[in-house]
């Protein structure tokens, strides 16, 4: 690993991309850079763009399984975290963790988004996905999002009703926008209510979720089945293809037993798909990301 610059940035070489992803998998990315701010994170693309550099752009890697061949491009570390609060209102940088600013708008008697404590995410990976919990998405309370389009890197604003928020799903799932910030609109409640709410979230993540082992949270969408449910009837809760395992705790989670591989990650996928298909013929379709 070493450094380099690219247009005044300091960029890393040859990254493991181990440490930059929940589940803790993947080989090296050619660069990183690290973006403190959200002009940073731009103009940062924009130089991967003149160099003719693929980039992607990451928040804590919750949802992502990287390619044991690496990342042959950069993998941009958004950590924008600037906090504006207006009335019911937050504008809100696209890097900043989902439960610090969950935990910022509770001291503020802000209420709406607690149940989703304890999800390892930024408010840009978050929004990618309409990150859910215990019946809230955070797209509910989504007023609008700034973004650059990803090929021309012009800035744009698109409303709630523009960013296409559905079950796990988005307009920003396709990966053509670039998101910098977002504007919530949340309600008033007392404080102390909201707290209880917030302690409930993150018990009931930790009574139910494998928490104990690296992972990228679960692994399939729900469908008109349950992904969970039907992989435990099926019995294959604690199955193993090399260090990645079927939770014992929670089916619906793959999780590291200690340097795994994405291809060990790919085989539970496989064989979890293959015998889904044959008894329910159905195919689940998965949460978590690929990254090639």
């Amino acid at each position: 690993m070493s450094f380099m610059k690219i247009k005044n940035f300091n960029v890393l070489e040859n990254v493991s991309l181990k440490d930059y992803c929940t589940f803790k998998i993947g080989g090296k990315a050619k660069y990183l850079f690290v973006a403190e701010t959200a002009t940073d994170l731009i103009e940062i693309c924009k130089a991967c763009k003149q160099e003719n550099i693929k980039f992607k752009v990451i928040g804590m890697g919750a949802n992502l399984l990287f390619s044991d061949a690496g990342y042959k491009g950069a993998i941009i570390v958004n950590k924008s975290n600037k906090i504006t609060f207006k009335d019911n209102k937050i504008i809100v940088d696209s890097g900043v963790n989902l439960t610090n600013l969950i935990l910022k708008a509770y001291v503020r008697g802000l209420s709406g988004i607690e149940n989703l404590s304890g999800i390892p995410a930024t408010i840009g990976g978050a929004i990618v996905n309409n990150v859910g919990a215990f019946g809230t998405e955070i797209g509910e309370h989504i007023e609008k999002v700034e973004a650059y389009d990803k090929n021309s890197l012009t800035k744009i604003t698109l409303k709630h009703e523009d960013c296409q928020f559905a079950y796990r799903n988005s307009l920003f799932k396709k990966d053509d926008y670039i998101i910098t910030s977002a504007t919530l609109n949340l309600k008033k409640d007392t404080p102390s209510l909201i707290k209880k709410r917030i302690d409930e979230a993150i018990n009931k993540k930790c009574t139910t979720q494998p928490l104990d082992y690296p992972s990228a949270g679960s692994v399939f969408k729900r469908s008109n089945i349950i992904p969970a449910k039907v992989i435990d009837d099926l019995n294959l809760k604690g199955l193993i293809v090399g260090k990645a395992q079927i939770s014992k705790k929670h089916a619906g989670f793959i999780v590291n037993l200690g340097e795994a591989t994405s291809q060990d990650v790919k085989g539970l996928i496989s064989v979890i798909n293959y015998k889904v298909n044959e008894v329910y013929g159905e195919n689940l379709q998965p949460e978590i990301e690929i990254v090639d």
